[in-house]
């Protein structure tokens, strides 16, 4: 199944290293702190967002609105990797920036 997600970074650009608490329910720690570990935190929090709504867009059932369970992490070389309830997954994820907006393309083998 595939997935895509696209979101406005302007929607991002508010928020602040320190707001943690008022969005653990939608990014993961490692999330955050990669984010927050660069001077585009706006931009990589947006890809992220589309990414896991991607997943889920892709994925369906109970993954539906369940940011919690899926964690966008990434390798060395910056390539984005799924994982589902801290499993790595077999679904993969595609994220780009342009034009002030954030774009994912997931797609999850059917389960």
């Amino acid at each position: 199944m595939v997935g895509i997600d696209i979101v406005s970074v302007k929607k991002f650009q508010r928020i602040q290293a320190e707001n943690r608490a008022d969005w653990e329910k939608i990014f993961a720690i490692g999330e955050w702190e990669y984010c927050f570990g660069s001077a585009h935190a706006p931009e990589r929090l947006a890809g992220i967002f589309a990414a896991k709504e991607a997943v889920m867009k892709a994925a369906g059932g109970d993954l539906m609105k369940r940011f919690d369970r899926i964690e966008i992490r990434h390798e060395e070389d910056g390539r984005p990797v799924i994982y589902i309830d801290g499993e790595r997954s077999a679904a993969e994820v595609s994220i780009s920036h342009d034009g002030g907006f954030a774009a994912a393309f997931a797609v999850v083998p059917h389960r």
